[in-house]
């Protein structure tokens, strides 16, 4: 099929084929003599494919793409058609096509050889010796010669400097001494020696060659090739290397090797990039010589065998491509010299890879291979499409290469001096991973919180780590190294963030490496916090813990727990700063990776309810994210129409609050209740003051007092101030609306401040239940007169309930991965690591069923890494109807989720009693509960 009833290039194997050929051909200029090219053979697989078709469209690409490519007519029979092949190959005027700024190839070694072949022609019509007409033709004096056939200009000159010299001698005898005249007389014929010398190649070339003067010469000279031939001198090598072109066996495979060795190595040296002017830089594409149609008998298969020979023999990497084509008929004429890929079903690019993999072996001789720099590529009969592909880009020198000159030089090493440092010291002010000199990960940025400490705020892409110290903080507060290698199972929770960001790494890595379809979740939590705050980063990395055992809960196959979907996840963590302060720049982050990367399909986490997080999650919504909640309890959120929160609502939890409250006080209402809340203060917190606002609204108490504080120092003041102040009406409740950290200064200075010295109710959300009571380092001291009562969305006692830790994936997950048990229940208290391994899992369960509906065959090509085919908006539709009845904390429900004001109702919510003993040890007691999904919780009443 002709190439002009279509584009053969538009078929399967011609795009793979161009694809190759665009990659071989790329703009390299550091890396050009530095790589493998193969000799490239394209054969008819069947009678009816035109492989010529295909070069010419090859051909057409590279002049389009302005490759420098020459394509020789091949002689259809004639003796030493492959020598004459090589000699037209090696004329600088047929690589016409070479554009200008590349510089015009020129072939000294080949012209060498081509003198050599001259003089045995001369010597053969003479009757002469070879290597005498070669000195002669190099303007040499042969020791052979006798003196009556030296040259005629050789005599003159002797006269000449005769006469000189004597003129010389009178017109000093009458000014100067003897003894001065005769030192003169010495100096000068000393001059006339090496100017002698200098006419005598033989004598001089030798030396000059290996200091860097006449390339050729310096190759003949110092060239392994040469010496295996033995001869003493370059005299002998001459005659050596002459004797062997002239002999009667061998000496036309000789002169194929010759021509062909002199041939690649010119080409070597138009591409060094260490030559004076730099021209490996100038020209950085590898020349290209396509053969059409190459038989036995035009010399093309004797051409591909002494190139692959020369390359074996000599090591090197030669800057060429070679694209031949064998007819059908001649297939066979290839088996002598590569065997046929037995792979049958191989892809062009599968078999290029194969042919680069196998050159560290195949060239060596126990391995029996003709010639491994042959890569033969059987091309099947296609029909040709009707548009053509994509034109390449255009090669073009590069635009610094024009710049060689010593002042541009000196003020590119002044600037590379000064700017060099100068650059790099800014970028790794500004971004968490800098390579030199000027790489950086912009999805990770170094930004300063209002303490004046530095955090890594972004996306841990390309192996970002948000702790960079020798220490990490870990699961349980406490700082500690990382245990890179370490078992994790047998850790008994003790893990870092390191750790989890290490495993979490080689589980992406394995995704990827794996060419399987795939899904990006992200997980947005606090991983950083300013210096000295480590335990506001306790809950993050709870909550990271939890989407890890998610991840490998949906990836891998084999063991406990784990699903094996054949849709895996790429977990990338998203750090927004202590107090998600730095929401804003998170999210931009964000959205700029789902835009490159349509595989981002949705956000978990984003915990805390600020001014910054809120909006952040909005314009994720906008965005057509799904974002997927887990203890942010707002109020607002869920009317969002992609949010998804699986805790419950701070309304839910104020409702909560009032039967707590009547439960405290046995039944009766209070009659003065404290309200104490944070004020949202520089980082804009939402959470304690819409709470406050929600338990207002639904108290019964006879008399409310509010606190409001600005902080874990100022809570202390307000809190003394308030007590003293109802000193004649105490009060009986307080209702804690703030945060966990400052729970401590809360209970001390109640204690101080005369609240506690009658039986005091305490009553708090979900973030007095991240707190942990007892007197450890990290515990709260519970004084005997206060009860506290608080509100948990994941109750630890509540999701083991039944022999549920026992057949739960998530507990399985995480007793097999991460040593959490209910042993250590403390590392659940907060709920943070069961219900992001909920959020993740139920994300990843959509994405699972979009692509299940799409029933795309395993092995299709139309599927490519990354799975591009499920896209964000897919994963949407599919939460919608989404109900997971086996999750960590109960069922996940988004069925009746009207995205309305204050939530659905139906998530869990426990009521849980701390009083102290008489041991002066804390009891934990729930009341009444409700599981995530509304069902009921086993041995507990449900919450009214």
């Amino acid at each position: 099929m002709n190439a002009t009833e279509g584009y053969v290039l538009n078929t399967e194997e011609g795009r793979r084929l161009l694809a190759l050929f665009d990659s071989l051909t790329r703009l390299n200029p550091w890396r050009l003599t530095g790589r493998p090219f193969p000799v490239v053979a394209l054969e008819s697989a069947d009678p009816q494919a035109d492989v010529g078709a295909y070069v010419d469209a090859l051909e057409q690409a590279a002049a389009d793409a302005r490759v420098p490519h020459i394509s020789p007519v091949l002689e259809t029979d004639g003796e030493d058609a492959d020598l004459r092949l090589l000699d037209t190959m090696s004329e600088a005027g047929a690589w016409r096509s070479v554009r200008p700024d590349f510089g015009r190839l020129k072939f000294p070694r080949s012209d060498l050889v081509k003198s050599l072949e001259r003089a045995i022609a001369r010597a053969a019509a003479n009757d002469t010796n070879p290597a005498d007409e070669w000195n002669d033709a190099a303007a040499s004096f042969s020791s052979t010669l006798r003196p009556g056939r030296a040259p005629v200009w050789w005599s003159a000159a002797g006269v000449t400097a005769t006469v000189l010299l004597g003129g010389f001698a009178q017109g000093l005898a009458d000014k100067v001494t003897l003894p001065v005249l005769l030192v003169g007389a010495a100096l000068l014929l000393v001059l006339l020696g090496l100017l002698g010398l200098l006419l005598r190649p033989r004598s001089w070339l030798a030396v000059l060659t290996r200091l860097g003067f006449g390339s050729r010469y310096r190759w003949f000279a110092t060239s392994s090739f040469f010496s295996v031939l033995g001869g003493e001198g370059f005299e002998g090598r001459l005659k050596r290397v002459l004797g062997r072109m002239t002999a009667k066996h061998g000496a036309d495979e000789f002169r194929l090797q010759l021509k062909c060795f002199a041939f690649l190595e010119d080409l070597r040296a138009a591409h060094g990039r260490l030559s004076p002017d730099l021209r490996g830089f100038k020209r950085p594409v590898p020349p290209v010589v396509f053969l059409k149609g190459i038989t036995k008998d035009n010399g093309g298969i004797e051409l591909l065998s002494a190139m692959s020979d020369i390359r074996s023999r000599r090591s090197e990497l030669h800057p060429l491509l070679v694209i031949a084509s064998v007819d059908h008929a001649h297939r066979r004429d290839l088996d002598d010299l590569a065997p046929p890929q037995h792979r049958t079903d191989a892809s062009i690019d599968d078999r290029y890879d194969d042919w680069e993999a196998s050159l560290g072996t195949a060239q060596a001789p126990s391995q029996q291979v003709a010639l491994p720099w042959v890569l033969r590529l059987p091309i099947p009969a296609r029909r040709p499409g009707r548009n053509p592909p994509a034109p390449l880009p255009a090669r073009r020198r590069p635009l610094w290469t024009w710049l060689w000159s010593r002042r541009s030089l000196v003020v590119a090493l002044l600037l590379i001096a000064v700017g060099v440092p100068y650059l790099h010291t800014r970028l790794a002010a500004r971004y968490c991973q800098v390579g030199f000199p000027f790489s950086a990960n912009t999805d990770a940025r170094l930004l300063t919180d209002a303490d004046g400490s530095r955090e890594c705020v972004g996306i841990a892409t390309g192996g970002v780590r948000f702790e960079r110290g020798a220490t990490s903080i870990g699961v349980d507060g406490n700082r500690m190294p990382p245990r890179d290698d370490a078992d994790l199972a047998l850790s008994q929770g003790r893990f870092t963030l390191a750790d989890l960001q290490t495993r979490i790494d080689r589980e992406n890595r394995t995704v990827l490496r794996l060419h399987q379809p795939y899904v990006t979740v992200l997980y947005a939590g606090i991983l950083t916090a300013a210096e000295g705050h480590d335990q506001s980063v306790v809950s993050g990395i709870r909550a990271l813990a939890g989407a890890y055992l998610a991840q490998i809960g949906n990836n891998r196959t084999g063991q406990p727990g784990a699903v094996g979907n054949r849709l895996k996840i790429r977990l990338l963590p998203v750090n927004v700063g202590e107090n998600m302060n730095f929401s804003r720049q998170a999210s931009d982050v964000i959205l700029a990776l789902a835009r490159r990367d349509p595989t981002v399909v949705g956000v978990v986490g984003m915990e805390r309810n600020t001014d910054a997080s809120q909006a952040a999650i909005t314009r994720l919504n906008d965005a057509g994210l799904a974002v997927l909640g887990t203890v942010n309890s707002s109020d607002l959120l869920p009317r969002l129409s992609h949010y998804y929160g699986l805790a419950s609502t701070d309304h839910d939890e104020a409702a909560l609050a009032a039967y707590a409250a009547r439960k405290a006080l046995g039944g009766r209402l209070p009659r003065h209740a404290m309200i104490v809340s944070r004020e949202p203060g520089a980082t804009k917190d939402q959470y304690s003051a819409e709470l406050a606002a929600d338990v207002e609204r639904q108290s019964r108490s006879a008399r409310v007092s509010t606190v409001r504080y600005n902080g874990a120092d100022d809570i202390g003041g307000q809190i003394r101030t308030a007590c003293a102040a109802a000193a004649g009406d105490p009060f009986d409740l307080v209702y804690f609306a703030g945060r966990a950290e400052d729970l401590y200064n809360l209970i001390n200075n109640l204690g101080d401040g005369g609240c506690a010295k009658r039986p005091l109710a305490l009553l708090g959300g979900d973030e007095v239940a991240r707190a942990r009571f007892g007197n450890g380092p990290h515990d709260v001291i519970l004084p005997p007169g206060i009860s506290v009562y608080f509100t948990s969305a994941t109750y630890p006692s509540n999701l083991t309930a039944g022999g549920r830790d026992r057949f739960t994936p998530f507990f399985t997950l995480a007793r097999n991965n991460l040593g959490v048990s209910p042993a250590n229940q403390a590392l659940l208290a907060d709920g943070q690591m069961a219900l992001t391994y909920d959020a993740t899992s139920v994300l990843a369960q959509a994405a699972q069923q979009a692509f299940t509906a799409l029933a795309i065959p395993a092995k299709s090509a139309s599927l490519v890494p990354g799975s591009r085919t499920i896209t964000s908006g897919s994963v949407l539709l599919e939460l919608t109807s989404r109900r997971w009845d086996n999750a960590a904390t109960g069922a996940v429900d988004f069925t009746k989720d009207d995205h309305d004001a204050n939530g659905p109702g139906n998530r869990g919510l426990t009521l849980v009693r701390v009083t102290v003993g008489g041991g002066g040890l804390p009891g934990y007691q729930p009341l009444c509960g409700r599981m995530n999904g509304g069902g009921k919780v086993a041995g507990l009443p449900l919450c009214r």
